[in-house]
């Protein structure tokens, strides 16, 4: 099956039912089934330090939860950024001029690593990025369904 990585900014428009995009977050949430869902260790703090700063904590453990759950049944596989991952993500920050978070470069270093140049991701940064090792565009599924 082919890995999805799963951006930050999708996890915030499904679960907030007044983002701009969480509709569109729905209905991608099937197609998502299609693939093997991949979370980073990175998306998963980036996101739990959202919604403990602008929802609560008690929201962000219950996210947390659910998110660990749906890993352990095998729904969603954890990556975790080892060193090579981790030094990689470097090379994005110096490569590209616009400008990438720290968590948006592992992202891509992790999709270079999992051999997926697939995406779901809200944040346009990701556009027109091609994967250093792979050679390959990033392909954000939001565009092709």
């Amino acid at each position: 099956m082919v890995k999805l990585l799963l951006d930050t900014s999708y996890f915030i428009a499904y679960l907030n039912k007044n983002d701009k995009h969480h509709s569109e977050a729905l209905k991608l949430s099937e197609k998502v089934r299609e693939y093997e869902a991949v979370i980073t260790d990175y998306v998963f703090d980036e996101l739990i330090t959202f919604l403990i700063y602008h929802v609560n904590k008690d929201y962000a453990i219950k996210v947390a939860s659910i998110i660990l759950e749906k890993v352990k049944d095998g729904e969603l596989y954890m990556f975790f950024i080892d060193w090579e991952v981790f030094i990689h993500a470097i090379n994005y920050l110096v490569k590209y001029e616009k400008k990438l978070s720290f968590t948006d470069c592992t992202t891509l270093s992790s999709m270079d690593k999992l051999r997926s140049e697939y995406l779901l991701s809200f944040d346009n940064d990701f556009d027109n990025i091609t994967l250093l090792k792979l050679g390959k565009k990033v392909v954000n599924i939001r565009y092709i369904i």
